[in-house]
C-alpha cells in the first residue's frame, strides 16, 4: 500500500510478487510436510525441485480459482468449514 500510495508502480509491483512466490513456497514446503510427516503417506518421499516443479509427488494441493479447481464458489465452503471468519478475521 505504501508503493501504491507514493506512486511507486514498480515496488508496488515487485513486492506483490515476492510476496506471491512466498506464500506459494510457504504452501509447497506445508503440502510436503503433510505427505510426508502429518499424514506420513509417502515418508520416504526425496523429491528435487525439478519434481516439485512437475507435481511429481504423490498427492494434490486444490486451490480454488487456479487451473485445477477453476471454481471460486468452494471458497465459501472452504471458509465455513474452517470458520475463517472467527479463526483468522478473514470475510
Amino acid at each position: 500500500k505504501r508503493f501504491k500510495d507514493a506512486g511507486d508502480d514498480y515496488s508496488s509491483i515487485m513486492a506483490t510478487a515476492l510476496a506471491d512466490r512466498l506464500a506459494e513456497a510457504f504452501a509447497e514446503r506445508l503440502h510436503k510436510e503433510v505427505r510426508t510427516q502429518l499424514w506420513g503417506y509417502k515418508p520416504d518421499e526425496a523429491t528435487s525441485i525439478d519434481d516439485l516443479i512437475a507435481e511429481q509427488y504423490q498427492g494434490i494441493r486444490p486451490a480454488p480459482g487456479y487451473p485445477a479447481q477453476p471454481d471460486h464458489t468452494e471458497k465459501a465452503t472452504l471458509f465455513r468449514l474452517l470458520n475463517a471468519g472467527e479463526n483468522a478475521g478473514m470475510a
